[in-house]
């Protein structure tokens, strides 16, 4: 399993505007300190906003700030708002469809190994907000 960059400069806008916290940045100073094109960072922008993470202010001497607490942000939380629920294998999706016995995934004896491995994971995506990351650094 592997996070999309996009997810990863998801997770990095979110920590560096809780770090910074009140102050607000502008597109290009917070893209330009994360190393992300101006363009790149205002499309993740977008998806962080709507999902009530970040607010734009507008006007002089507007930017990006945090629209909620840290401590109410998980990383489970934007993960799924920039590439969709976690399934380390396609059996584990709702249809459950597995490559070798179709639609009934439950007799493999990998299916059982799977599901705890994907629970496991999103179990610690959502005990790890993004204060408590912020407090790693």
């Amino acid at each position: 399993m592997k996070f999309q960059t996009t997810t990863d400069y998801a997770i990095r806008i979110v920590v560096y505007l809780t770090l910074h916290s009140p102050k607000l940045f502008s597109a290009s100073e917070a893209a330009r300190e994360l190393g992300m094109t101006h363009a790149y960072f205002n499309k993740i922008a977008v998806s962080l906003r709507k999902a009530g993470f970040i607010v734009s202010v507008q006007g002089p001497g507007g930017g990006y700030k945090l629209a909620k607490s840290a401590s109410d942000i998980t990383l489970y939380d934007i993960v799924c708002t920039i590439q969709g629920e976690i399934y380390i294998n396609s059996c584990l999706e709702d249809d459950g469809f597995c490559t070798r016995f179709g639609t009934n995934s439950n007799l493999c004896p990998v299916h059982k190994v799977f599901g705890m491995l994907q629970e496991n994971i999103i179990n610690i995506l959502k005990s790890q907000t993004i204060e408590s990351i912020c407090k790693m650094s």
